[in-house]
């Protein structure tokens, strides 16, 4: 079996394979690939290795108590470096990145209930060394590649033994069926039916997520964009694209997009596409120099469990889960 790549190209495309499920089969990727299950399983184990990839487990925001999401762009005086640190160690920020253009620093925060939002806005505001905080706070996500999306509703109730499974996702995402029931005291047919249920109701995301902090390897682009006339085709545009994450915000942007590529010539490609539609009035852009926090619900504490719960409905689901892995 022969690859149609070169080496980096190949090593790039099996990376961009795990990115939305980490728990895809290497067999399986070789296949699509045109290439062996022993270079997809070395190029996979080296990145991790290396700390190119990193594979974990997002909780869903639902069921981490979380309601409401805002991105901020901050103005700071003097280096960055104690505004960066501060934000890294906030519990309500799930991305932090060193970016260019009229601003120094951005974060997502995720929070609970109001007044949650305005206290940690606040905090950010008085951290020293902030100059200026612009706010955009998300009235619905789209996607997010990384994470599964709050849905609003918690339709099944989580036990002991899934609490057990994702627990043990979170050390091991490609851990087998076998480990994952052994975790939870289960047997391996009822660890993949928890596993299917709890994915297919978008309560956990398994990805594989590129460690960009000084790396070149899949540059990425903020973009914040304001449509033309009808939001809906602008929406359609910027999901053709396929954006790491798009949210529909209030304020200033009608959306703002995480946008990736292979290249710096791919992300030029893409933007110029965005400049010449007749959907989008206009753009604004930033490039992600650095990207130091990229965790969602990571080793977070699942809060929400006996919410929401309806009678006689467990989430069971006949979607079938990714192969048992010993990654």
């Amino acid at each position: 079996m022969t690859t149609q790549w070169d080496t980096d190209e190949l090593h790039g495309r099996i990376l961009r394979e795990l990115r939305e499920n980490a728990r895809a089969s290497y067999s399986g990727i070789a296949s699509r690939l045109g290439t062996t299950r022993r270079i997809v399983t070395q190029t996979v184990q080296d990145a991790l290795d290396s700390g190119e990839l990193r594979i974990t487990t997002s909780i869903s925001p639902d069921l981490l108590g979380l309601e409401r999401f805002a991105y901020l762009q901050l103005n700071t005086d003097g280096t960055m470096g104690p505004v960066r640190d501060a934000l890294i160690e906030m519990t309500e920020t799930t991305f932090v990145a060193d970016i260019s253009g009229a601003y120094a620093i951005d974060a997502e925060i995720r929070v609970g209930p109001d007044p949650h939002l305005r206290e940690t806005v606040d905090r950010v505001r008085s951290l020293p060394g902030v100059r200026s905080l612009t706010m955009h706070v998300y009235e619905s996500i789209d996607i997010n590649l990384y994470s599964p999306i709050r849905t609003g509703s918690t339709r099944f109730l989580v036990d002991e033994a899934d609490h057990a499974i994702v627990q043990h996702l979170q050390r091991d995402g490609r851990a087998s069926f076998r480990t994952l029931g052994e975790a939870a005291g289960i047997s391996p047919s009822g660890a993949r039916l928890r596993f299917e249920r709890l994915t297919a109701h978008d309560a956990v995301k398994v990805v594989g997520i590129p460690s960009r902090r000084n790396k070149t390897d899949f540059p990425s682009l903020g973009v914040g964009l304001q449509a033309r006339q009808s939001l809906q085709s602008a929406l359609a545009l910027v999901r053709r694209l396929q954006p790491e994450f798009l949210a529909i915000t209030n304020g200033h942007y009608d959306m703002i997009a995480t946008l990736s590529a292979e290249s710096y010539e791919g992300l030029i490609e893409v933007t110029d596409r965005l400049r010449a539609s007749d959907e989008i009035e206009s753009i604004e852009t930033w490039s992600n120099l650095r990207i130091i926090k990229e965790q969602y619900g990571e080793g977070d504490r699942i809060q929400s469990t006996r919410r929401r719960v309806r009678r006689g409905d467990r989430g069971d689901s006949s979607t079938s889960a990714p192969e048992p892995t010993q990654g």
